[in-house]
């Protein structure tokens, strides 16, 4: 296989929303590259962006790109190169593409996957609190250390680990969540319309995996009044990126103009694929809270059905309480 034609779409669109989320992280969300080829060639962060993306297997450069989609996909979800990817699967890659790229760029957002059409809280407080966890248990450990032994192990008196709620801990990082659905059987539910196109209103979107059937699309926007959404369409054939002797990414301009359309996508929204995946970026705990009570305020607007819910505790499927439900 030498080129994605064909296949490769939702890849592609899988690409868009990541890039997006990383140009909102690490610059801002009003933040544009310069117009000038020249000058958007010298900028550091547009240098270091397409880097990530160039289609070169790579473990600590180009960490983003499809030949490392393609490779997750087949490794972990059994996707053979050159096979259709559905917007769960490209959740899934994201999430672990992400992880690969922290161990040389410490300072990434997390992923959070919630393919339940549910939020729960205590997932996303675990992981994006992993490391100030360990410190807070770390204190706990030099406290207890400093007090006399408790006369017996089950002392109530005696220090506790378990004591470290994560809901109060400052956050390590930023959060990327990533919420895949099905909005309806073998087409769109046009019920979903309003609150779909609301949801990119919320200052932490960044778009949708989605499209039409058997193509996909980035979608970034959407008409005020819920009848069209614009999107990015990766359905054109470019020449894939060089690499001078040393390998680095040649930035000829050819391939400088190839990363940017002056021409969005404009779909009817209820022509859309019932199988998407909408993602929030979340700088910290706060932007979290945000997002939760803007969604509610969306909820009390329209009369369109929940897009997902938040919970607060994961089932535990294997306890004795679901094993009742399950029987009866």
């Amino acid at each position: 296989i030498d080129t994605d034609a064909g296949w490769g779409c939702m890849l592609r669109s899988a690409q868009m929303l990541l890039a997006h989320t990383l140009r909102v992280h690490f610059q801002s969300r009003n933040w544009m590259p310069p117009t000038s080829v020249e000058t958007e060639r010298r900028d550091p962060f547009v240098k270091k962006l397409i880097t990530w993306f160039a289609d070169f297997p790579s473990k600590t450069e180009s960490v983003y790109s499809l030949h490392n989609m393609v490779a997750a996909g087949y490794a972990k979800y059994e996707v053979l190169p050159g096979e259709w990817w559905g917007p769960g699967t490209a959740c899934y890659v994201i999430r672990d593409l992400v992880e690969l790229h922290q161990q040389s760029q410490p300072s990434l957002f997390r992923v959070h996957v919630s393919s339940e059409g549910t939020v729960y809280r205590d997932a996303i407080y675990e992981l994006m609190t992993r490391d100030s966890k360990k410190r807070a248990e770390e204190r706990l450990r030099q406290k207890a250390s400093t007090l006399p032994s408790p006369l017996h192990p089950l002392d109530p008196s005696g220090p506790r680990l378990d004591g470290v709620d994560v809901k109060t801990l400052d956050w390590d990082t930023s959060l990327l969540l990533l919420v895949p659905l099905r909005l309806g059987l073998d087409k769109f539910n046009e019920e979903y319309v309003n609150s779909l196109a609301r949801s990119f209103w919320l200052p932490q979107s960044v778009g949708i995996l989605g499209g039409r059937p058997r193509g996909a699309r980035w979608f970034y926007g959407a008409y005020a009044d819920g009848s069209k959404v614009l999107g990015l369409d990766p359905h054109t054939v470019q020449t894939a990126p060089q690499r001078n002797a040393v390998k680095n990414i040649l930035l000829s301009d050819e391939f400088m103009q190839s990363i940017h359309t002056g021409y969005p996508d404009i779909y009817q929204i209820n022509r859309m694929d019932p199988s998407l995946a909408i993602g929030f970026y979340c700088r910290d705990r706060k932007d979290f809270l945000a997002l939760e009570a803007s969604l509610d305020e969306l909820k009390k607007s329209t009369t369109s059905p929940d897009l997902f819910t938040f919970e607060d505790k994961t089932p535990n499927y294997f306890s004795s309480a679901m094993d009742d439900v399950m029987l009866e």
